[in-house]
């Protein structure tokens, strides 16, 4: 462990999406950075598709794990695991889906398209699509994203192709397609952040079927572990530590944060100093440790003079209905997603609602067919055990999931804070999610769940289950306790009496504190957020080193 009285340049916490480009970016341009990460390094040769292992023992979890809920402040609390978040190096994108989507321009000026929303928090974002396209394409390139260009007729305009042919479709992508085709939509191929060929030292897909939810054993999958980091390491300007728990990041006589203190693998107390830290440990984890860095000088929290910090918080809710054929659908094999609609994507108030999302279809539970057994079981009296049981894992082969990626309105009320009674394994405060749905959230969940039927009785399905997921499906009497899409919770924006960073995810107040994570998103949009998030750490790293070199950092 080398003394904390060295000095990097930069401090990075969190190593997923956006702290990954950083630690790459950063390194290439040869300035020394040192990375925290909370959880364990697990090697690529330990990822497997033993559901039991991987997915429901959680391996890709790190103890301690913990997260209360309540749905307002005046709603008992509940104690679990809420956030699909993954605790090590890597971070949560090692067991992504992969679904690539640009936000749409008009994703980028919520409050300025719909003006103001009772009971939402509705706010433009300070950059446009415009400002992150060049930063889209890169991200593409170097994650090896796969799919056809201007197929999707309601997608952004691009400049670039995709770097990857689409993958091949199987038997339930084609009924997908053929339902869609009846109800007048337009199927295209989804962007997959998958290689479909050898591409960027990379093999290809080899279709064992177990994406999300799994690490990814051959690297075909794009990742911080696949891409980012193998690029930072041979630079010899990369000091990773793993498992590192921050606790604190204090604060200078001149206002600028001087490192970050952290528990080694031990329990043991730790500090490095650094010029500038990059905090990008998620939406629910970098307010967290932002609450939790008091001082003096900011006494409700670390950048938090404002009163923003953990405000907003964001997901995405995911309509789902599970539909049985009378043939072997092959969803078991191939990367999880491989067809799309985006039809019902456009906003439309006349549907009750407003905002909108995307349709794709999906391989069953990740190719988990006791996660799939489960989904089903509570549809069916006596299929929880034995017979029952074993009867719905027969139907595992014929089925597939219709499902939808739907955008959330934000709430000042929904947010992130520390939990006054409870604390984890190390004693530290756990975050506190008090959460509840809008009614636009409720009306669009309803209305997508719905034609997600339609779309599955068109393809031919002799079942259709409507499928409610633990902790992600809402209804009018259930707020969506947790998400593996996190949001919001530290806006970036013009003003710093409503936002926690500047439009270059510069704190407002503290000059070398940075964030690149999904917090900084003022809205959700209606697709996955991680290549946004990949995109704006490419934009941010492009500025940072523009400024280190003309010394005005």
């Amino acid at each position: 462990m080398k003394d904390k009285t060295e000095m990097f340049d930069v401090c990075v916490i969190g190593t997923g999406a956006g702290g990954g480009v950083m630690i790459d970016r950063l390194t290439a341009a040869g300035m020394s950075v040192v990375a925290l990460e909370r959880g364990p390094q697990i090697s690529p040769s330990e990822f497997n598709e033993d559901e039991l292992k991987i997915v429901l023992r959680k391996q890709l979890f790190s103890p301690g794990k913990l997260e209360t809920y309540r749905s307002d402040t005046e709603a008992p609390e509940e104690t679990g695991n809420f956030a699909e978040i993954v605790h090590g190096v890597g971070g949560s994108i090692t067991h992504w889906g992969a679904w690539a989507w640009r936000l749409r321009p008009d994703e980028f000026r919520t409050r300025s398209v719909e003006g103001a929303v009772p009971g939402a928090s509705l706010a433009d974002w300070p950059i446009g699509y415009e400002d992150l396209e060049p930063y889209y394409d890169k991200a593409e390139a170097d994650f090896g994203v796969a799919g056809v260009s201007g197929s999707n007729p309601f997608e952004a305009k691009r400049l670039t192709a995709y770097p990857n042919p689409p993958h091949p479709w199987r038997p339930s992508s084609h009924k997908f397609a053929g339902g869609a085709k009846k109800l007048g939509y337009s199927p295209f191929p989804l962007p997959m952040a998958i290689n479909s060929r050898v591409y960027g030292n990379r093999p290809p897909c080899i279709n064992g079927g177990a994406c999300r939810g799994h690490g990814c054993p051959i690297s075909a999958k794009a990742t911080s572990m696949s891409v980012s980091l193998p690029r930072a390491i041979t630079t010899g300007k990369l000091d990773l530590r793993a498992p590192a728990m921050v606790y604190d990041l204090p604060v200078g006589k001149d206002g600028k944060l001087t490192g970050a203190r952290y528990l080694d693998s031990d329990g043991r107390q730790r500090e490095v100093r650094a010029r500038h830290v990059i905090l990008a440990a998620g939406a629910i984890g970098t307010a967290q440790l932002l609450l939790m860095s008091r001082s003096g000088s900011f006494p409700d929290g670390l950048a938090n003079g404002s009163g923003e910090v953990g405000k907003n918080l964001t997901y995405h809710h995911f309509p789902i209905v599970a539909a049985s054929f009378g043939e072997d659908l092959r969803t078991y094999t191939g990367v999880e997603a491989l067809v799309a609609v985006d039809d019902l994507h456009p906003s439309d108030a006349k549907r009750g609602f407003i905002r909108g999302g995307v349709i794709g279809e999906s391989n069953v539970a990740s190719n988990q067919p006791l996660m799939f057994g489960a989904l089903l079981q509570s549809l069916t009296p006596g299929a929880r055990w034995g017979a029952g049981f074993k009867e719905k894992l027969r139907e595992f082969p014929n089925t597939m999931l219709f499902t939808a990626i739907c955008e959330e309105l934000p709430r000042a009320e929904s947010r992130v804070d520390l939990d006054p009674n409870v604390k984890d394994q190390w004693g530290v405060a756990v975050p506190r999610l008090t959460k509840r749905q809008h009614e636009n959230d409720i009306a669009m969940h309803r209305y997508f769940k719905n034609k997600l039927a339609e779309l599955a009785e068109a393809a031919g399905a002799e079942k259709v289950h409507h499928v409610d997921v633990p902790n992600a499906t809402i209804d009018q009497k259930t707020s969506q306790k947790g998400s593996t899409h996190n949001h919001g919770t530290c806006r970036m924006g013009s003003d710093p009496q409503s936002s926690v960073v500047d439009k270059w995810c510069r704190s407002h107040e503290v000059p070398n504190l940075w964030i690149t994570d999904g917090s900084v998103f003022p809205t959700a949009g209606g697709y996955n957020p991680t290549l946004t998030i990949l995109a704006n750490a490419y934009r941010v790293a492009d500025r940072f080193i523009d400024e280190a070199r003309r010394s005005s950092l």
